[in-house]
C-alpha cells in the first residue's frame, strides 16, 4: 500500500528516529513511502553521513512528488514505472 508519511512524523527531535519509521511502516502496511521534500531532507539527517540518500527504506520505495523533477533524477528518486504522469 502506497502510504504517504503523517505530517507529524519528523516535527521535532523525539520524532525525528528511524526506528519510529520502521515502526510505522510495519504497523500500517506500507509497500511504498511518500513524503514531502521537506521530510525527506530531514530523513536524510539520520542517514549515515558517508552514504548517499537512501532511494528506499526497509525495501519501500521513497518519492517525494513536490520535489523539483532534476532534483529527483539527481538522487535517483525518480518514478520510472511505465504509465506514471
Amino acid at each position: 500500500m502506497k502510504k504517504s508519511i503523517p505530517d507529524t512524523m519528523f516535527t521535532d527531535r523525539e520524532q525525528a528516529r528511524l526506528a519510529l519509521l520502521s515502526n510505522w511502516i510495519l504497523d500500517h502496511g506500507v509497500t511504498e513511502i511518500v513524503m514531502t521534500e521537506r521530510q525527506f531532507w530531514k530523513f536524510v539527517t539520520l542517514q549515515p553521513l558517508a552514504e548517499k540518500p537512501w532511494t528506499t527504506f526497509m525495501g519501500r520505495a521513497i518519492t517525494v512528488p513536490d520535489m523539483p523533477e532534476a532534483s529527483q533524477k539527481q538522487l535517483g528518486l525518480f518514478d520510472r514505472r511505465p504509465g506514471q504522469i
